[in-house]
């Protein structure tokens, strides 16, 4: 076991948290490191997590505002401001979330992420289209039909789980930027997507049926709950309204309940069958 000293020493030299590629570090320590080396931050930008996600975010914003009946200069302004902004912030989100890809307690590190960047990104998100359908209407047209405000709520629902995907993945050894020998191409990574998507969206659910098969039921209670709640706050706070709070979270649980059903019924067959 590593010597708590020894490991608060050495983030203390280190001016960045990669170069502790052996030790398994506190949430506190990489709260400590980042203050006293913010840096590091620029200098590992996450360049994988600024392309594809800033791509993502483009075509999403494309398919809701065509799911509007935008024209397509206005959808096409709307994905352009979100490209633009989306591969700057993306960047250093990436960098902030391989940051505590070793933090333990590891349930602690995923609510800090999972609640801190989305707020963070959205915030910025919703300035940003904002001032240019405010500001910039004449240059970058402006929705017609209330598309940025779907979009940008559906949008904040995505941030949730795609922060904790990106957590999940870079626990994993993928997108990984200034990791040294850990660092893969970009395609190297692509390619390890499609299983690590199965794994990520059934490990709440197995969590819960393990729970229950267990007779441990307050743990999976507090995970269905906590899950509908988190999205259902975030995305009541950023729209401003208790009806989307309130709905948004039935909407959650029900897709979770129906969801690890059918986690349950999978595995019940592959236990069969083997």
């Amino acid at each position: 076991m590593i010597n708590s000293e020894h490991i608060h020493r050495s983030i203390a030299e280190a001016n960045n948290l990669e170069e502790l590629r052996d030790e398994r570090i506190s949430v506190g320590d990489v709260f400590r490191s980042l203050a006293a080396h913010p840096a590091q931050i620029i200098t590992r930008w996450n360049w994988k997590a600024a392309l594809l996600g800033a791509l993502l975010r483009a075509s999403f914003y494309i398919t809701v505002y065509k799911a509007s009946k935008e024209n397509w200069r206005v959808a096409f302004a709307a994905a352009l401001v979100e490209f633009t902004f989306r591969f700057i912030t993306s960047g250093a989100s990436g960098a902030l979330v391989q940051s505590f890809r070793r933090a333990t307690p590891a349930w602690l590190a995923t609510l800090i992420v999972t609640i801190s960047l989305p707020t963070i990104s959205h915030s910025i998100e919703f300035f940003t289209h904002y001032v240019q359908e405010t500001y910039f209407s004449s240059i970058l047209p402006a929705s017609e039909n209330k598309s940025r405000q779907i979009a940008f709520a559906v949008s904040v629902l995505f941030s949730v789980l795609s922060a904790m995907f990106n957590l999940f993945i870079m626990r994993h050894g993928v997108l990984l930027v200034g990791a040294g020998s850990e660092s893969k191409s970009l395609w190297s990574d692509i390619k390890r997507f499609p299983l690590l998507i199965v794994e990520f969206v059934s490990f709440l659910p197995i969590e819960i049926i393990n729970y229950v098969k267990n007779r441990n039921y307050l743990p999976a209670i507090g995970i269905f709950t906590g899950f509908g709640l988190v999205v259902g706050t975030i995305l009541g706070v950023f729209r401003g309204k208790w009806s989307w709070a309130w709905t948004t979270a039935l909407g959650a649980w029900a897709i979770f309940f129906v969801f690890t059903l059918l986690v349950a019924v999978v595995l019940h067959f592959i236990k069969r069958k083997n």
